[in-house]
C-alpha cells in the first residue's frame, strides 16, 4: 500500500490518478473482510454499492473478488444507486454491513471507499479505528486470502423496491397527490436520478427532470447541491413554471432546494422549515439532533414545542449513533444531510426531497414565503458560512491558539458558553455565535456565524473574519 488511508469523517476518499487503485481499494476491502471475520459476523454477508462515476463499479468488482476469496457473499448492486439506499439494503437483507463506492460531491477525479456497518449508518470512530488498523497491519503484504470460513458468490442484488416503498412510507402521499404540484428534480447526473425518479411517480406529481443522466465529468460542475451549481435548476424552475426544484448530490445523501420563485434556501434554512412542519402537521414526541455548524433557529423552534435537542460535533455518524438510541424527529447537518425518525440512521437526500415537497404541496405557498412565516412566528435568523483558504501549516497553528485562548467576546458581547469539542464555538446570551474549525481534507479554515439580528450578525461575521487574520475579536 503506497499511501497511509485513514477514514475520515465519512470514508477514505482520493484521485484515481494519484493513490486511489485496484491495489489500495483491495488493501481496504481485505481489511473490511478481516474486522468482518473477527466481529464474527462475515457469515452474514456484505452489500455492495457504487455511484455513477465510471470508475466506480470497476472498483466495486474488486472489492467483490476480496470479499469472495474471503469467504464473504458479496451482494452487489446490479447498477448504480444512492448510498442511503446502500445502507438502507444492509437492514433490508440483514447483511454484516455494506461497502459504498462514491465520493459524494467530490470532483470526477476522486472517488472514494466507505463502510457501513450492521446499524445501517455511518461507521462509528471505534469501528473504522479497527479497519485502519487492519489496513495497517496489512500494509506491504501480499493479496492472500484472509481467514475463509465457507463458499462464497457474487450475488447481483436490487433493494430500489422496497427502499422506494420506505421513502414513500415516511410522507402523505395524499397530500401530493391532490395539489397537482410540478416538481423540478435535479440529479446532478448522480446515483439518485432513477429511484428519485420512481419515487416521485409513485406520488403522481409532474416531473421536470435535469441532468437526469451519466456524465463522466457531472457536465463541468461539482455535484454538490449549493446555490453556485445550481444555477441551470434555478432556470428550469422559472422557465417550467415548477412550484419546486430539488436537487441530489452525487450520491443522493445532501440535498438542495430551489421554491417557485427562484429564491436557494441554504440547507440551515431548508431545515429550520423541515423541523417547523414536522412539529406543526406532524405533531409527535421526539427530540432534535443537529452538530455544532448548524442552525440554533433549530433549538429555538423545538424549545418552544417542549423537545429536546442534542448537539454533536461535525460528521453525521454522530447523529447517526443518536437516532439508534432516541427518538429522533429530525436528525441534521448544516451541509445538508437529515434524517428523520422510522428511517435509516444515515443521511438521506432523497426523504428531505420528498418532505420539502409534501411541505409545498400542502400549503400551497412558495417555500421562501413559509421560511418568512416560521421567522415572524419565531424570530429572524442570519447565519453564513465563510471558507477561508488558508496553508495548512498556519491552519493548525490557529485553531491550536485559538483552543489555548478562546475568544472572551464576539465584538463587545460577553460569550457566555465556549464548546471546543470541534474546532472552537462560543456563544453569547442573545444566542450570536461563531465557530471556527478546520477543514480536514482542504487547506481551509471553515467560519460559521449566526445571530438573530442583522446589527448582531453584522458584527459577529467582522469578529470571524478578523480571527482568523490574526486580529483581536
Amino acid at each position: 500500500m503506497g499511501t497511509d488511508i485513514a477514514f475520515g469523517t465519512d470514508g477514505w476518499r482520493s484521485t484515481v490518478t494519484d493513490d486511489f487503485n485496484d491495489a489500495n481499494v483491495a488493501t481496504v476491502a481485505r481489511a473490511i473482510a478481516n474486522f468482518l471475520h473477527n466481529e464474527g459476523i462475515a457469515h452474514k454477508g456484505c452489500v455492495i454499492g457504487y455511484d455513477t462515476r465510471p470508475h466506480s463499479e470497476p472498483f466495486a468488482d474488486v472489492v467483490a473478488n476480496v470479499l469472495v476469496i474471503n469467504g464473504i457473499n458479496a451482494l452487489k448492486m446490479d447498477t448504480f444507486c444512492p448510498t442511503p439506499q446502500t445502507a438502507f439494503a444492509v437492514k433490508n437483507e440483514k447483511t454484516a454491513g455494506a461497502i459504498m463506492l462514491t465520493a459524494s460531491h467530490n470532483p470526477p477525479e476522486y472517488n472514494g471507499i466507505k463502510f457501513i456497518p450492521h446499524y445501517a449508518g455511518p461507521a462509528t470512530v471505534d469501528i473504522t479505528s479497527k479497519i485502519e488498523r487492519e489496513m495497517r497491519r496489512l500494509s506491504g503484504t501480499e493479496a492472500e486470502p484472509g481467514p475463509r470460513s465457507r463458499e462464497a458468490d457474487i450475488k447481483d442484488l436490487d433493494v430500489s423496491t422496497p427502499y422506494i416503498d420506505q421513502l414513500i412510507g415516511l410522507i402523505d402521499v395524499s397530500v401530493i397527490e391532490k395539489s397537482g404540484i410540478k416538481v423540478l428534480f435535479d440529479a446532478m447526473y448522480g446515483a439518485g436520478q432513477n429511484v428519485f425518479a420512481r419515487a416521485l411517480e409513485r406520488t403522481h406529481c409532474a416531473v421536470v427532470p435535469l441532468h437526469c443522466s451519466v456524465s463522466p465529468d457531472f457536465g463541468g460542475l461539482l455535484p454538490e447541491p449549493i446555490e453556485p451549481n445550481l444555477v441551470e435548476c434555478r432556470s428550469a424552475v422559472l422557465e417550467s413554471g415548477a412550484d419546486i426544484g430539488v436537487a441530489l448530490d452525487g450520491d443522493a445523501d445532501r440535498f438542495g432546494v430551489m421554491d417557485s420563485k427562484g429564491v436557494y434556501l441554504s440547507p440551515n434554512r431548508a431545515l429550520t422549515l423541515i423541523l417547523w412542519y414536522l412539529i406543526t402537521h406532524r405533531p409527535e414526541k421526539g427530540a432534535v439532533a443537529r452538530t455544532v455548524a448548524t442552525t440554533h433557529m433549530l433549538d429555538t423552534i423545538a424549545d418552544q414545542n417542549g423537545c429536546r435537542v442534542f448537539e454533536t460535533p461535525v460528521g453525521f455518524k454522530y447523529i447517526g449513533e443518536l437516532m439508534r438510541e432516541e427518538k429522533i424527529i429530525l436528525g441534521c447537518e448544516e451541509s445538508g444531510g437529515m434524517s428523520i425518525a422510522g428511517h435509516i440512521p444515515e443521511k438521506d437526500g432523497l426523504v428531505a426531497g420528498l418532505i420539502l415537497i409534501e411541505i409545498a404541496s400542502r400549503l400551497g405557498k412558495p417555500l421562501s414565503d413559509l421560511l418568512d412565516d416560521v421567522y415572524t412566528e419565531y424570530g429572524p435568523c442570519y447565519d453564513e458560512r465563510i471558507d477561508v483558504p488558508i496553508p495548512d501549516d498556519r491552519k493548525k497553528a490557529l485553531l491550536e491558539s485559538l483552543r489555548e485562548n478562546p475568544p472572551v467576546s464576539i465584538g463587545d458581547v460577553e460569550v457566555v458558553k465556549t464548546d471546543l469539542r470541534d474546532g472552537v464555538k462560543v456563544v453569547t446570551k442573545a444566542q450570536t455565535w461563531l465557530l471556527v474549525r478546520a477543514s480536514g481534507t482542504e487547506p481551509l479554515v471553515r467560519l460559521y456565524v449566526e445571530a438573530r439580528s442583522r446589527e448582531a450578525f453584522d458584527k459577529a461575521r467582522a469578529s470571524a473574519v478578523r480571527i482568523v487574520d490574526g486580529k483581536k475579536p
